[in-house]
């Protein structure tokens, strides 16, 4: 029975090889692997983007105002032994509803960076969100903080 199956196979008008199989199956999945679409950005993935925004977030009375908000709220005694320069980099994003999220701070002293960062968070003030091509979008702040200890 299988030989006379084997035997109908090879009489068909046109033979499909082995090679010619493959050679389909090899194009169908380049063809697929490579197809190009098109990605629309969603409302909500306007948290993700970080383009340079046509108007930056903005704190109520300007960085001057946020940084001495910030250096209001530092809690000096609570670093102890310190003398000479500190320094600790603060960075966040000012998120679509003004809020700040993501913070990370980097320095010398980690009680000095604990500090600068329990400063931040502390604050209730929202910000003015940045946007880009009229949508509110999150945007993100390097900020220095120096403290001079004697």
């Amino acid at each position: 029975m299988l030989e006379r199956r084997l035997a109908d196979c090879t009489r068909l008008k046109y033979p499909i090889t082995m090679k010619k199989l493959m050679t389909i199956i090899l194009c169908l999945g380049a063809t697929l692997a490579f197809s190009q679409t098109q990605e629309t950005v969603h409302q909500a993935d306007r948290e993700h983007l970080d383009p340079t925004a046509e108007k930056p977030a903005e704190y109520p009375g300007g960085m001057n105002a946020f940084r001495k908000e910030i250096a209001q709220n530092i809690n000096i005694k609570s670093i102890r032994g310190v003398s000479g320069k500190l320094s600790s980099y603060a960075k966040f994003a000012i998120n679509v509803k003004g809020e700040i999220e993501s913070l990370t701070t980097t320095g010398g002293n980690e009680a000095f960076n604990k500090e600068v960062e329990r400063a931040i968070t502390s604050l209730k003030t929202k910000w003015t969100p940045a946007s880009y091509q009229g949508n509110l979008v999150k945007y993100w702040f390097t900020v220095p903080f120096i403290a001079h200890f004697d």
